[in-house]
């Protein structure tokens, strides 16, 4: 009898010349629940999209409960524990992950990411280091290692790693936008407004960008410039209350503050600069 083999997702099927029953609907199952396991991925996929992650995450463990090793949907799964605010789950997904593979930087990116959302920069700090190790030039590291040192109050050694991201990707405004917001952190607030102005009308600018630039402004002292760029993306009301607190952080002076709230909403995209 003649075996040929086909190797299917880390599957090897053995299809006989002579179709027994019991083995071709061996295969058949492995295909079925091959088709399966791929329509839930889209369907994890469309949830975590729409922002339903709880709904993500039932469908990734309830796969995983059939293959615990399966490595996509444990990616899958620690990626929409970051989006949905749940860290500490995350950091079990990543390092069951990094015991699993080798010279993977992704679990060890996951793991920087998710110490950021602990806020624990010297231990995110560690990892992306030892990420770096394995490729020194990748964007994500470079941003998760920037944000771990501004995080930590090391703005210029941040600005060594987003100025060693920019040489990669000169045009990318992430990167720019978090040197300005680096440059805030550390009181530069001329600097971060001459940033940011070259960034939040370019044509690709975001809201965010330009919500940056009125932050600035206020900080800087400057509330009828922060109030003029706060309106462009704001209804008066938001826009006026954003300013009241953008004044009350420049009198109270508290870097910490500053830091927390410019570090809350970069730690989800930590990896991506």
């Amino acid at each position: 009898m003649l075996l040929r083999f086909l190797t299917l997702a880390g599957l090897t099927l053995f299809l006989t010349g002579c179709g027994l029953p019991g083995k071709g609907l061996e295969a058949q199952n492995l295909f079925e629940d091959k088709a399966a396991r791929e329509r839930a991925m889209k369907i994890a996929d469309v949830s975590v999209n729409s922002g339903n992650y709880l709904s993500a995450i039932d469908i990734y463990q309830k796969l995983l409960s059939r293959n615990k090793f399966d490595e996509d949907v444990l990616y899958a799964l620690g990626s929409t524990y970051l989006k949905a605010g749940a860290p500490n789950e995350a950091v079990v997904v990543y390092e069951n992950l990094e015991e699993m593979t080798h010279d993977d930087i992704r679990p060890l990116i996951g793991l920087g990411r998710a110490h950021l959302f602990l806020y624990r920069p010297e231990t995110a700090a560690l990892y992306f280091a030892k990420a770096a190790e394995l490729a020194p030039d990748n964007i994500d590291i470079l941003g998760g290692r920037a944000i771990a040192a501004d995080m930590a109050g090391d703005h210029q050694d941040a600005r060594k790693f987003y100025e060693a991201a920019l040489d990669i990707a000169p045009d990318d405004l992430r990167i720019q936008n978090n040197v300005a917001l680096s440059y805030l952190m550390e009181g530069r607030y001329d600097a971060a407004v001459t940033s940011l102005s070259k960034l939040a009308f370019a044509p690709q600018s975001t809201a965010q960008i330009r919500q940056n630039l009125a932050l600035a402004y206020g900080l800087a002292g400057d509330e009828a410039a922060a109030a003029r760029i706060a309106r462009l993306d704001l209804d008066p009301e938001a826009a006026d209350n954003n300013i009241k607190f953008y004044n009350l952080i420049r009198r109270m002076k508290d870097r910490n503050l500053l830091r927390r709230y410019l570090l809350g909403a970069r730690s989800e995209n930590a990896g991506a600069t």
